[in-house]
């Protein structure tokens, strides 16, 4: 049998159909390598396209939080801004602190009795007091003086 398979080798015809189908082989495995590694490349560029697409999600959903916790510590603000200008409302009314006056400090309104009104001479006051040359020379002096 090997003497058939050595002649049959050197068939012309038959030696060329194995180089065609070797080439072939060769340009199968060629064509699968490529194909290989068109799908790898587009495998990787739709994994990064869609790790970007979720980072921007991310991103979003982080910032919607922020702007839940935002809002929440603005209406706890706001509530807090109510209830201090109730209380500050309540502080500045008269009739409370007239009566926490009395009540705490034993103070009252005075009578008609206890009022005396004084009248003082202006013209008297601007009479006894006159600044002198001298006066301003010290008064100089001693803003100078200050400085060192």
């Amino acid at each position: 049998m090997m003497a058939a398979k050595v002649l049959y080798d050197q068939y012309p015809e038959y030696i060329g159909e194995k180089k065609q189908k070797t080439v072939q082989k060769v340009a199968r495995r060629k064509s699968h390598a490529l194909n290989r590694q068109m799908y790898i490349t587009l495998a990787i560029i739709l994994l990064s396209t869609s790790l970007f697409i979720l980072q921007g999600y991310a991103k979003i959903t982080s910032m919607r939080l922020e702007i839940t916790r935002l809002e929440n510590e603005a209406t706890e603000l706001a509530k807090l801004k109510k209830d201090l200008s109730g209380t500050l409302e309540g502080l500045k009314n008269s009739t409370l602190i007239a009566e926490q006056a009395k009540n705490s400090l034993g103070m009252i309104y005075p009578e008609d009795g206890q009022i005396q009104y004084i009248t003082v001479n202006e013209t008297v006051l601007n009479d006894s007091y006159r600044i002198t040359f001298q006066d301003k020379i010290r008064n100089v002096i001693g803003l100078f003086a200050s400085l060192y």
